[in-house]
This record gives structure tokens, C-alpha cells and sequence, in this order.
């Protein structure tokens, strides 16, 4: 009994509130820029005051097919001390030249496939803030009616992308994440996105 009530009062707490209006997305040129920024920041890190190469994409990739990718890219620039593995390389010399050839060529084959900026999964900060509210006045609520643990935000959105499922203390099975997420919804703004066991 305690059970189906707190389940009806979460499909009342949802139904409840009005649908607010869905934040902008961003465009496709603010994407590729963010990319962009991505890109220089990772090859600052490992080369500072090196001039960042200039690459062109050859094709645009996604999950599986882009680490294929750009393993292949990696294993055709056949550079000595790297062995391949699991989907991965690894520098088998201890020599700083052999590290930084390495990291070059990943570096580049990264650039020759990167993900499509249409599907990169980049958010604006208006879809960010737009989640956080989402999860402060929705979800939360919801996941502690069906008994979860979760301690609620009681703060105004400060930026960054709030993931309240890692408070639920042990994570549910794939079964129970379909009730879960039948019963209170992700937010429609954004991944999907869940921790795993």
C-alpha cells in the first residue's frame, strides 16, 4: 500500500507541474567551436607553445566506429614502440620522444574523426540550467517518493550538468532503471544518461 501511494503521489507530483519552456539548443557553429576549444585545450596540455596542427576531418564518427577509426588511423602511422589492444595502445618505451610521437598521432587521428558535431552531445548553458531545475523540482522528489535516499539541492543553479542518480546509494539493475524511468522521467533536455553497476 505504501508503495502504490508513493507512486501515485509521483505521477501527481509530474502531472502536476506545468511544462516549462524548453531551452535552446546550441547551434551548429557553437558546437564546432566548443570543439574547437576542446581541441586546443587537450593539445596545450600536452605541448605548450607548440603550434596545434592543422587537420581536416576525413569523416565524421560516433561511438564504436570512431575508436575503429582512429585505431586504424594510429596502426597505418606505424610508429615504433606502440603495441595494440582492446580497443586501446599502448607506448611500450620509456623514452619522452616515443610518449610524444604517440600522443601526436592520437592527437591527429582524433582530428581526422571526430564525433559529428550534430550528435556530440554538447549543451548550451541554457539546457544545463534547464536539467538542473528539471532534477531540483522534479526528479529528485520523484526518486525520494519511491524511496531513494537522495539528499535534494536547495541552492540556485551555479553551471555545470548535475547528475543526481549517483545519491540513489546502491545502483538499480536494468529492470529496475525501466520502472524508474517510467515512473519519474529523465529530463526530456539532454543525454539520457545513467550510472551503470
Amino acid at each position: 500500500m505504501r508503495r502504490a501511494l508513493a507512486v501515485g503521489a509521483s505521477v501527481l507530483l509530474l502531472a502536476g507541474c506545468a511544462s516549462p519552456t524548453m531551452p535552446e539548443p546550441l547551434t551548429l557553429a557553437e558546437v564546432k567551436q566548443k570543439m574547437a576549444e576542446g581541441q586546443t585545450e587537450w593539445w596545450n596540455s600536452m605541448f605548450p607553445g607548440e603550434p596545434e596542427p592543422v587537420v581536416e576531418p576525413v569523416e565524421y564518427t560516433a561511438g564504436q566506429a570512431a575508436v575503429d577509426k582512429v585505431m586504424e588511423c594510429m596502426k597505418e602511422a606505424d610508429l615504433p614502440d606502440v603495441q595494440y589492444s582492446n580497443g586501446g595502445f599502448t607506448v611500450t618505451s620509456v623514452e619522452k620522444a616515443a610518449q610524444d610521437a604517440a600522443n601526436r598521432q592520437y592527437f591527429i587521428c582524433n582530428a581526422m574523426y571526430p564525433p559529428d558535431p550534430e550528435h556530440a552531445g554538447y549543451l548550451s548553458e541554457d539546457e544545463l540550467r534547464w536539467i538542473f531545475y528539471y532534477n531540483r523540482e522534479r526528479l529528485v522528489p520523484c526518486l525520494q517518493l519511491l524511496g531513494y535516499p537522495i539528499v535534494n539541492l536547495t541552492t540556485d543553479y551555479a553551471g555545470g550538468y548535475w547528475v543526481p542518480y549517483y545519491e540513489m546509494g546502491p545502483l538499480p539493475t536494468e529492470d529496475e532503471w525501466d520502472m524508474i524511468d517510467l515512473r519519474c522521467p529523465p529530463s526530456p533536455v539532454g543525454p539520457n544518461w545513467r550510472p551503470s553497476r
